[in-house]
């Protein structure tokens, strides 16, 4: 599997337990929710784009810490490298919705 940002930001040590471990759950769901996906529905994909994105945002501001720039851009490239393992062509998908790959979860992301 990939690598969750959650990883490199336990060695940096500087953000709580309890923050990290709920983003782990949400990205942990989204994994589980890829693997059972029906690859081929758009519908499906952008469902569980926007079910990490929502509990995201919900994380983000919890425990006094907000995702930052790089936290935000390391939490995009998984979920593209989440997709994108488990064989969707994200760059594909964003052109059937009529976006740049790079504004895949702008819909819902608050942070």
């Amino acid at each position: 599997m990939i690598t969750r940002p959650t990883e490199s930001w336990r060695q940096f040590g500087t953000l709580p337990d309890s923050f990290l471990e709920r983003v782990d759950q949400a990205l942990l769901a989204f994994e589980a929710e890829l693997a059972a996906l029906d690859v081929a529905s758009d519908r499906a994909v952008m469902a569980a784009v926007e079910h990490v994105v929502v509990a995201l945002n919900q994380i983000d501001g919890t425990d006094d810490h907000s995702f930052d720039t790089i936290d935000r851009e390391e939490l995009c490239e998984y979920i593209d490298d989440a997709l994108t393992h488990t064989g969707i062509d994200v760059e594909a998908l964003a052109r059937r919705r009529g976006i740049d790959p790079a504004e895949l979860t702008d819909e819902w992301r608050d942070w």
